[in-house]
């Protein structure tokens, strides 16, 4: 499979991909098999080496994780073909912990709380009906075993029941990054009195940039503001 997977990568035969796998396997470096092994890989030159090199080792990595996190979600009983399929089809390692969200262990959340109260009814009832009213059917979850006193604390619980699932739903992260990708601004705003000391970080006081655009060096320098504590980041769609 990353064989194939590498093969369609670079546009190669397969035959050229594991020749160069078994080389670097056997410990041989890019350039190395790139002058001295064009006849077993049947001329696979620097930068294609180079490129192999660095996406065998992290379909390499995305394949154990896979191996990983199938036997914590099957241990767990809540291993489905669906969800199989579709942990064995992940391109990424992104997509692939999306994927495994739902299901990795961590301490009770809040909205794990509200569910073993009975809230998620509540919540899905609420999202799916926007015309209910809020407090009315709030009162028939009130749960004062659980903590739940009144209306106010079950529509918090409920609240956090929607953001948890919102935050766990692979689909809605995968569209959320798009859109934040094509459409997102990164802004840096100087922070009060701090004029004299940011004087390194003068053209970010106030600056916004499209993600998809900013360069690599000035991501950093506004990371590097924000850390040394002299300028807020912020970020937000088109204006």
């Amino acid at each position: 499979m990353i064989i194939r997977t590498l093969a369609n990568e670079l546009a190669v035969k397969e035959s050229q991909v594991q020749a160069a796998v078994a080389l670097l396997d056997e410990g041989a470096t890019v350039p190395f098999i790139a002058r001295y092994r064009k006849e077993v890989t049947n001329g696979l030159d620097d930068t294609q080496l180079r490129n192999l090199e660095s996406r065998l080792g992290y379909l390499r990595d995305l394949h154990d994780r896979k191996t990983v996190i199938l036997k914590s979600i099957n241990d767990q009983g809540k291993l489905t073909d669906a969800l199989s399929n579709a942990i064995n089809n992940a391109a990424s390692k992104t997509l692939l912990e999306d994927l495994y969200l739902p299901y990795k262990p961590r301490r009770r959340t809040k909205g794990q709380i509200a569910i073993e109260a009975g809230l998620e009814p509540l919540a899905n009832a609420l999202y799916q009906d926007p015309t209910l009213d809020p407090q009315a059917t709030a009162t028939q979850y009130i749960n004062v075993d659980a903590g739940f006193n009144d209306e106010k604390a079950v529509l918090e619980g409920a609240k956090f029941i929607l953001m948890e699932q919102f935050a766990e739903d692979a689909q809605l992260l995968q569209k959320i990054r798009q859109q934040m990708t094509q459409h997102g601004y990164l802004v840096s705003q100087l922070n009060k009195g701090k004029e004299r000391e940011a004087s390194k970080f003068t053209d970010y006081f106030t600056h916004q940039e499209k993600f998809k655009n900013i360069p690599s060096h000035r991501a950093l320098a506004m990371f590097r503001g924000r850390n040394e504590g002299f300028l807020a980041l912020n970020i937000t769609l088109d204006p």
